[in-house]
């Protein structure tokens, strides 16, 4: 069998038929097997991926869809809701990441998109921002159009997110001029706001903060900086002040990471000689949060004598 013929450079991986057309791609290039067709009228050269975790999976699956979409989208749209909140890297439960449509927005007078593989909404506050090449509404706007298919603790790791100490993508303010609008889930986001907290380093930390407050203990604190004898020690993640109780969640990278893993050998025994006690969390015991709790809180009451 023949193989099929090089497309012209200037189309690059997704571009609409009539696009090829004008530049003399026949209609029968077109429906080679080679190419994708995810939405009618477009066609994509497959781009692979190497990633073998589910997540970095899907991220890249989304891209590739909304890439594909671009070339035959209204000529006024953006990306919203769950497609904007992942491509921005909020983190969503598999669940949702998993849907294979796409969230697409046309300003309020506009005809609601309807197409194969795309959920069509209709905005009345029309604000969009490019994000990697890609039209989206802005992140708290996108964390907002979410609520409605969160509980309230995934809503609030979500906020935590957005207002992060690393590379924030909203203030707090943009989280409650979002919650504020009317919209489906507008009550839900006005109670996560209660519980978003700023200045976290990662969507664990938030959740073994919720697990904690949940199960009834005290707020610990985020981003205590520990002095002792005039050096600084640390800023644990999570930290019960007077009782001397560091909580550091502990993702893969600091045991894969040689370095990475000495020097939290050296932290812990730093933060040990100033008087404190370390509780170290894996994802292991993340995933058992009554239990989890239940340690903590022995260690607070040992510690309170």
């Amino acid at each position: 069998m023949r193989p099929p013929s090089d497309l012209p450079m200037e189309l690059g991986h997704h571009f609409s038929c009539d696009a090829a057309v004008s530049v003399g791609v026949s209609r029968r290039r077109l429906r080679g097997g080679d190419l994708d067709s995810r939405f009618r009228g477009s066609r994509s050269v497959p781009v692979a991926t190497r990633h073998t975790d589910e997540f970095a999976r899907l991220h890249h699956a989304l891209v590739q869809r909304c890439l594909a979409f671009i070339p035959v989208a209204p000529a006024e749209f953006c990306f919203s809701h769950g497609t904007a909140a992942t491509l921005y890297g909020i983190p969503l439960p598999l669940r949702l990441r998993r849907d294979l449509r796409i969230d697409v927005s046309v300003p309020v007078a506009r005809p609601q998109p309807r197409a194969s593989g795309v959920r069509g909404h209709r905005l009345n506050l029309w604000e969009v921002r490019v994000f990697r090449g890609m039209p989206l509404v802005a992140p708290a706007v996108a964390w907002a159009q979410v609520a409605n298919v969160l509980t309230l603790d995934e809503l609030v790791i979500a906020g935590d997110y957005l207002v992060q100490r690393k590379h924030p993508k909203s203030s707090p303010d943009d989280l409650v001029a979002a919650a504020s609008v009317p919209r489906r889930g507008a009550r839900q986001a006005r109670r996560a706001l209660l519980d978003v907290r700023v200045g976290t380093d990662s969507p664990p930390e938030s959740e073994l903060r919720l697990v904690l407050v949940r199960a009834g203990l005290p707020e610990p604190l985020i981003g205590h900086t520990v002095i002792h004898e005039g050096y600084f020690v640390g800023t644990p993640d999570l930290a019960y002040v007077e009782q001397k109780v560091a909580i550091e969640y502990q993702g893969s990278g600091h045991w894969l990471d040689r370095d990475v893993f000495e020097d939290d050998i050296i932290r812990r025994e730093l933060f040990e000689r100033a008087g404190w006690k370390v509780i170290l969390v894996t994802a292991p015991r993340l995933r058992q949060p009554a239990q989890l709790a239940a340690e903590v809180a022995a260690v607070l009451r040992e510690r309170a004598v």
